[in-house]
């Protein structure tokens, strides 16, 4: 116990950096009202060049170090006094809005660590009085209660478990998404390789040369063709020694052929048809 209550001490008295400091607000998060240990979060607008749908310009607050427990209904909960939130996105880091991440028909399942969440508030006015704030409700309620421990983890091991109904369904939701996408893509392409008004055409994928079945027999042309210019860039008869081997061999091929061609005149005679002249 006395070496937990110096860690906790040590972390409530350790400084916040110097870039998160001036960037950055600091408020503290209780899980209840009456919680020992809060943790500090920050939080700012989110403000970028170029804004995406899921996270509007004015609109988006940036929160890091948002602890694993903390849900979206907790989040909601915390900063209720502002106004009313749209929807709340847990990252495990800050994306811009250039960064695409790949959907997924079946979400991976995160490791319990602190993340970063974007609260997206229904009017402009609701992000200036979260800004505003000065201290935050705790994360749970009346109404509602965050699950820890072994309810939390039953409650994620039975949601990742799915029925094949929902499978399949899930499935051809996404398989629909990406026929649609698809679709747009090929159009788009196809718009883009047509001539413009001063002649020029945009090459793109499409116009790339298609590769061709690599069946087997295929593949034995290709390593018979390597094989040959192997071969052909091999030196032969070059050093002293590879000329005494060859002079041997040839020498050796040589008597064989002989001694093939003596039996072969045995036979013939044996068989009277020998006929010299």
């Amino acid at each position: 116990m006395k070496l937990n209550i110096e860690n906790r001490n040590k972390i409530k008295t350790m400084k916040t950096p110097k870039h998160i400091k001036h960037e950055f607000k600091a408020l503290e998060l209780k899980l209840t009202e009456d919680s020992t240990s809060p943790h500090t979060i920050y939080l700012k607008e989110h403000a970028v060049r170029d804004h995406t749908k899921d996270k509007p310009s004015g609109r988006t607050l940036l929160i890091l170090n948002i602890p694993p427990y903390a849900d979206e209904k907790g989040i909601e909960n915390a900063f209720k006094e502002a106004g009313d939130i749209e929807s709340v996105q847990f990252l495990l880091k800050p994306s811009g809005a250039d960064n695409k991440s790949t959907r997924k028909f079946i979400e991976d399942v995160a490791s319990p660590s602190f993340r970063v969440a974007y609260v997206v508030f229904k009017k402009v006015s609701e992000l200036d009085k979260a800004l505003k704030l000065k201290c935050l409700h705790p994360l749970n309620s009346e109404e509602y209660k965050i699950k820890l421990g072994m309810n939390k983890w039953i409650e994620e091991y039975n949601s990742s478990v799915l029925l094949p109904k929902v499978l399949k369904e899930k499935l051809e939701e996404f398989m629909k998404l990406h026929d649609k996408e698809a679709n747009i893509n090929e159009k788009k392409e196809k718009q883009l390789e047509q001539e413009d008004s001063e002649g020029w055409i945009t090459v793109t994928k499409r116009g790339k040369v298609q590769s061709f079945a690599r069946t087997e027999k295929v593949e034995n042309k290709i390593m018979a063709k390597e094989e040959r210019n192997k071969k052909r860039k091999e030196l032969k008869n070059f050093y002293t020694f590879q000329i005494r081997e060859s002079k041997m061999k040839h020498i050796v091929a040589l008597r064989q052929k002989f001694e093939e061609d003596k039996k072969k005149i045995a036979q013939i005679k044996q068989s009277r048809r020998f006929k010299p002249f």
